[in-house]
């Protein structure tokens, strides 16, 4: 299989704006939907968070355990984890229950396959993508909760029909510009620790400190 089909469908650049759009769908769809749509949102960006400062805390200090190989969560793993099954369950009106946990489980199964292309593509190793899918499945898990009751407008279901179908057939580079989170993230933590080069990780799996770096390793 050709696991670069995946990269796309896990990448915050599709992802952030699909999760704005449901929510604001689901918003304008109830009044009532508000607060669920917030808590949502709000799950999606404390597990961002928890992502970047998990990237910015190995570049800058080293942190991570060397056993398991984990530096950080993989970044397409939470974030697919946490926006693909709550889009799938909202698909499905409330009423539709059969429906809605098909729809739910489907977007379970896509984000497992973009966790698991992480390792084939050589972007996080199991450790990583394990870590990944905890804190996506914890977002996952409060959003679905507080979403249960709410569903999409019907307009909005040819729309995540279309963005998961140019998610998969088109390279996100075709569309979209690749930001250097990782670059980004590096810089971020050097400046904070007060490193001249970022935490290099195939020196950091072998030494306790090192200050050695030839490039980063770049994860998505």
């Amino acid at each position: 299989m050709n696991w670069q089909w995946f990269i796309a469908p896990g990448s915050a650049l599709y992802l952030i704006p699909l999760a704005a759009l449901a929510g604001i769908a689901v918003m304008l769809r109830s009044p009532a939907g508000r607060r669920p749509v917030l808590v949502w949102w709000t799950t999606i960006a404390v597990a961002c968070l928890l992502t970047a400062a998990s990237k910015i805390a190995f570049y800058g200090w080293g942190t991570g355990i060397r056993a398991w190989d984990l530096t950080c969560f993989s970044g397409h793993t939470v974030i697919s984890l946490a926006v693909w099954p709550v889009v799938g369950m909202l698909l499905a009106p409330p009423s539709y229950r059969v429906w809605r946990l098909v729809g739910l489980l489907a977007g379970v199964a896509l984000a497992g396959l973009i966790a698991y292309s992480r390792i084939p593509l050589g972007a996080h190793p199991p450790s990583e993508v394990l870590a990944g899918l905890t804190l996506g499945g914890a977002a996952a898990g409060v959003s679905i909760q507080a979403l249960w009751d709410e569903r999409f407008p019907s307009l909005f279901v040819p729309i995540t029909a279309l963005v998961l179908a140019l998610t998969i057939t088109v390279p996100v580079t075709h569309l979209l510009p690749v930001l250097p989170s990782e670059r980004w993230f590096a810089q971020i933590g050097i400046a904070l620790s007060g490193r001249t080069a970022p935490v290099n990780r195939k020196k950091w799996k072998d030494v306790i400190a090192t200050t050695y770096s030839h490039g980063l390793y770049l994860r998505g």
